[in-house]
Parts: structure tokens; C-alpha cells; sequence
């Protein structure tokens, strides 16, 4: 499988993964593009990970253009959205970007419904698996982590799913 050329990514998927030292994983992408509302968010704060973030190498700072600006700020009032992911949404639109890294709900059916690919952070562990980025080993750790060492919220029921389904697919 070859790499995705690009990307937009919210804080939540940089930061988890950052939080289970798993930020290999996004190398699925050739380039990530964040808005400057996400890189204040991950790589401006002293959380722990955001030296990691910005030395990844494969995120890019992008600018939105005034309209986009609009859209952004039109987008956080009428759907109740933080203005990193009605950011990432306007950004998407303006530079037509297809695929969006989040795991913010809400943003998750806006940019559905834009008609964006959209992924969170299990979604990129899988993919990386998939790829070959990350061993087996590797994969189930990290979405193990998720749940144990991460601020996301994710249920034991959904970890136990995910990892038949990665056992289901090392069986092909």
C-alpha cells in the first residue's frame, strides 16, 4: 500500500498518540497539515509530548485564508465546535484535503457530512498495523495504552473489538 499523500489532523489523534508513545503511526501520511489553532493546542503547550510532535517532521503549519477564517468561526457557533476541529474542517474545505485525523464526535459527522474521509486515533493505529508501519506486538499495545495511559475516552467493550478485529486480520 502506498503512503496517503496528505492530511488534516486535530489535536485529540496527535496528542493520544503522543500520550502512548505511538506517534510512529502517522507515518501512514506523507504530510500533515494542522491549523494554527492545533499547533497551540499540541506543540506550543508543555504537555508531555509535544517535543515529539514537533520533531516528527511530517506536520506543517497552514495558514486559512479569510474566508476560511469565516467558515471556521460559522462552523464552531452553529455546531457548538471547538475552533481546532471547525478550523481543521475549514482548512480541509479551503485546500481540498479529503482525509481529516480526529476523534471529537461531533466534529467526526460535520466533516462526514462535508464529505471528508474521516479517522481517529484507533483508525491511524490500524491503518499503521495494516501497513506494515507497526508490528502486531506494537499495534496491540498501543490500543491496550489508549484506554490505560491516554485521555481519550474509549470503552473496554470497543478495545476488546478492536483487538479480534486485528487478530481477524492477521489471519488473512
Amino acid at each position: 500500500m502506498a503512503k496517503i499523500e496528505k492530511a488534516i489532523s486535530d489535536s485529540g489523534p496527535l496528542i493520544h498518540l503522543a500520550q502512548i508513545g505511538s506517534l510512529k503511526a502517522l507515518r501512514i501520511i506523507k504530510k500533515i497539515y494542522i491549523p494554527e489553532e492545533v499547533y497551540n493546542e499540541t506543540c506550543s503547550s508543555n504537555f508531555l509530548g509535544s517535543k515529539e510532535i514537533k520533531s516528527l517532521g511530517l506536520i506543517l503549519v497552514k495558514n486559512l485564508d479569510n474566508a476560511s477564517k469565516d467558515m471556521a468561526k460559522i462552523i464552531a457557533e452553529e455546531y457548538s465546535l471547538d475552533i481546532g476541529e471547525s478550523q481543521c474542517i475549514a482548512l480541509a474545505s479551503q485546500d481540498n484535503i479529503k482525509l481529516l485525523f480526529t476523534d471529537d464526535l461531533s466534529a467526526r459527522v460535520i466533516a462526514e457530512n462535508s464529505g471528508l474521509e474521516v479517522h481517529g486515533t484507533v483508525g491511524i493505529i490500524l491503518r499503521a498495523y495494516k501497513k506494515g508501519i507497526m508490528s502486531k506486538k506494537a499495534a496491540i499495545q498501543s490500543i491496550r495504552y489508549l484506554k490505560e495511559k491516554s485521555s481519550l475516552f474509549i470503552t473496554s467493550d470497543l478495545i476488546e473489538y478492536i483487538l479480534k478485529e486485528i487478530e481477524k486480520y492477521d489471519k488473512k
